[in-house]
């Protein structure tokens, strides 16, 4: 036995795969830990550069820093003051895109970084507060710097929902064209309860402006007046993403794969040298000892019982042990298979002997004879059975026919069979009476019968000089009678069974058996047969297979029988002995009428006389094959009517077979004048005709000539 995926490998793999979720799920933790410690390290530093920005715009005393308020809120004024006078703004639903929109709002204010203190346009480069404008640029890219923002920007939030931008730390890019340095200008506005911005910059969301990069971000307000109010100037937007943050943590996860992949095979390795020792060479043992037993087994090798070394003092240790067991039981089982196989053996060769003695002990299953045609069929349903039959005669008119059922089956069953068979037989013979031989078997069948055995039987007595039957039914099934094509049942009071009441006085009953009548004869195997539903054969069944059936030989009848059964039964086992006599008055007389002048004739009346009388010897049906032929021949080939009329008629008498052949031809005597002629070799006298009528006379023991009513009769008696 091959084996196709080893317990170790199952180890190892399973090794394997633990060690893959364990690695797994350690990685997979870290991984996020990290990653989120990551982000939160860039969200703290951008708070921290956002929480700098007031101290970075005003000092200590509450003075403008350099001048980032000043310029911011003068802008602020000047752009506020001029957007809100513009009639002609456009508005982002008159163009097709936010980008068409945001590319003609940089076109109107793309000089708004360009302003003096007195609001006035100047040339791009003049402006006085180009300096704090710069410086602007340089504290947003500071921010950028420290904050790790991908970009810093300043706008002014109005109580309309306006966002307008201010500056923007890459607009001193110095590859930037002019028409880059401002990042989409553009609108504020408040729609659905949600606020969107133009392009980039969409829904602000507590302190978020969810865009391109997640944005955070701080307002500026100027210093308390008298009166404690401060006004929003502007607001300081940092966008950032966490790439860096990714990145950063793919980094230690691949140190940390490698460092983890290494680590695991040393384990998995330790794992599997482990298991083998521990586990996986004890099971080998084990299997190894089961395909060692299991081969014995096949080979009928099982002698002695090897241990199966196990050290460890575990469950592995406990089935060793079971498995020594088991094969010494197996052993021991083996030697008992063994004995039974011998005794089973020699039981059989003895039931064999038996099924053949008891049926040699059975008369044959054909016969025939001037008065009856008989068949037999017995098939049991053990190795020997309970059924028997017999048939002889009592004198040379009068001929017993028997079928019995044994209780039982088996050889005590085929004992008591064999006692009924004999005592039956033997009674039969000694009394006249047919009741006081019954009466006398079942008295004896009663004594001595520990077993309490019992047997039913149909015992008839078919008297061929007066065409009937007397019998008496101890408890077997009704026979039938099959009387041109009528099936007749034979009623009656039925007697108890052979063996259990001594002293019982048994009845007897007649029915008329005439000519050409069979009777039919079984025991219960045959209508108490089942099939797949436990339905019975029955007694219709077997009345409608017998119909019809005056005219079939005999063996054909019970073929029909038993093809009915067997179609009925199909696969279902028989449970009982089923046994079959039929027995039938044969009419000894054939009468044949032809009307045609036909050579045909001639093999139509051999064939229909050898069917009537095929219990006659192969001579006396070959001699009166040569009759026929001569004698109807001549009929044949001399009459000069064409509408000739033949009949022959068979008659079995005591002085032997009487043939009549009987035409409407010519009054011609075939024996007249007839000089005898032999066939000897060169007789001088043989002349051409006469041989055939010579046999003719040789074969038989009378014969005569009559013309009678217009009729010429030939009448032969056969030797």
């Amino acid at each position: 036995m091959k084996r196709r995926f080893p317990i170790l490998l199952k180890v190892i793999i399973l090794g394997i795969g633990v060690s893959i979720l364990t690695a797994g799920a350690a990685i997979t933790v870290s991984y996020f830990n990290q990653k989120n410690q990551a982000e939160k390290n860039i969200v703290d530093n951008i708070d921290n550069t956002l929480d700098g920005v007031d101290d970075i715009f005003t000092d200590a005393e509450g003075q403008y820093t350099i001048s980032y308020v000043k310029y911011l809120t003068d802008v602020k004024k000047y752009v506020k003051n001029i957007y809100d006078n513009d009639t002609e703004k456009p508005t982002p639903d008159q163009f097709d895109s936010f980008e068409a929109f945001a590319n003609d709002y940089k076109a109107r204010y793309r000089w708004l970084y360009n302003v003096d203190p007195r609001f006035g346009i100047l040339q791009p480069g003049e402006s006085e507060f180009k300096i704090e404008y710069f410086s602007i640029l340089n504290l947003l890219n500071n921010f950028q710097m420290s904050s790790a923002g991908k970009s810093v920007f300043l706008a002014y939030r109005d109580t309309d929902n306006r966002m307008i931008f201010l500056a923007d730390s890459r607009m001193d890019n110095a590859e930037r064209k002019p028409n880059d340095y401002y990042h989409v200008p553009g609108f504020y506005y408040q729609i659905d309860q949600n606020d969107y911005f133009d392009d980039r910059y969409h829904q602000a969301h507590r302190g978020y402006i969810l865009s391109g990069y997640l944005t955070r971000f701080t307002d500026i307000y100027t210093l308390p007046d008298e009166y404690g109010n401060r006004e929003l100037i502007a607001s300081l937007f940092i966008q950032y993403s966490f790439d860096s943050a990714a990145a950063e943590t793919r980094d230690v996860l691949l140190k940390e794969l490698l460092i983890l992949g290494l680590s695991s095979l040393v384990l998995i390795a330790i794992y599997t040298v482990f298991s083998y020792l521990l586990f996986v060479k004890n099971v080998n043992k084990l299997s190894n000892a089961s395909e060692r037993i299991r081969q014995n087994v096949i080979d009928n090798n099982l002698n002695n019982v090897s241990e199966i070394n196990i050290k460890s003092n575990d469950e592995m240790k406990v089935l060793a042990e079971s498995m020594t067991e088991m094969e010494r039981a197996i052993i021991n089982y083996a030697d008992i298979i063994k004995q039974e196989a011998r005794e089973k053996e020699r039981t059989n060769a003895e039931l064999a002997v038996a099924s053949k003695i008891q049926l040699d002990s059975l008369p044959e299953s054909v016969f025939e004879d001037q008065n009856t045609s008989l068949r037999t069929y017995i098939k049991t349903a053990k190795e020997v059975g309970g059924d028997f039959y017999d048939y002889f005669y009592l004198d040379e008119n009068r001929m017993v026919v028997l079928i019995s059922d044994v209780s039982g089956k088996g050889i005590p069953a085929s004992l008591f069979m064999m006692k009924g068979k004999e005592l039956i037989k033997s009674a039969l013979q000694s009394y006249k009476s047919l009741v006081e031989a019954i009466n006398s078997v079942n008295n004896m069948l009663v004594k001595n019968n520990k077993e309490l055995l019992f047997i039913t039987s149909f015992i008839g007595v078919i008297d061929f000089s007066k065409n009937e039957i007397r019998y008496v039914n101890a408890g077997q099934e009704k026979p039938y009678i099959v009387s041109n094509n009528e099936v007749i049942k034979l009623e009656g009071e039925s007697n108890i069974v052979l063996g259990v009441e001594e002293g019982y006085s048994f009845k007897e009953e007649s029915h008329k058996f005439n000519k050409g009548d069979y009777l039919f004869m079984f025991t219960d195997g045959l209508n108490e047969s089942i099939n797949d539903s436990n339905e019975e054969f029955g007694y219709q069944r077997v009345e409608d297979a017998l119909a019809n059936t005056s005219d079939l030989p005999l063996d054909e009848v019970i073929n029909k029988v038993n093809s009915n059964l067997d179609e009925f039964a199909g696969c279902k086992e028989q449970f009982d002995d089923i046994t079959i006599i039929v027995a039938k008055n044969r009419d000894n007389e054939l009468k044949l009428h032809y009307e045609k002048k036909d050579y045909e004739v001639i093999t139509d009346i051999v064939n229909r006389f050898n069917e009537s009388y095929d219990y006659l010897s192969e001579g006396t049906k070959a001699s009166v094959g040569i009759i026929i032929d001569e004698m109807v021949n001549n009929l044949i080939s001399y009459e000069k009517r064409e509408d000739l009329v033949i009949d022959v008629e068979f008659n079995l008498l005591k002085e032997g077979l009487r043939i009549r052949i009987i035409s409407n031809g010519e009054d011609y005597n075939p024996f007249a004048n007839h000089k005898e002629k032999y066939l000897e070799k060169f007789h001088s006298e043989i002349k051409e005709g006469g041989f055939g009528l010579s046999i003719v006379k040789d074969l038989t023991k009378s014969y005569k000539y009559e013309y009678k009513d217009g009729h010429s009769i030939i009448e032969v008696v056969v030797k």
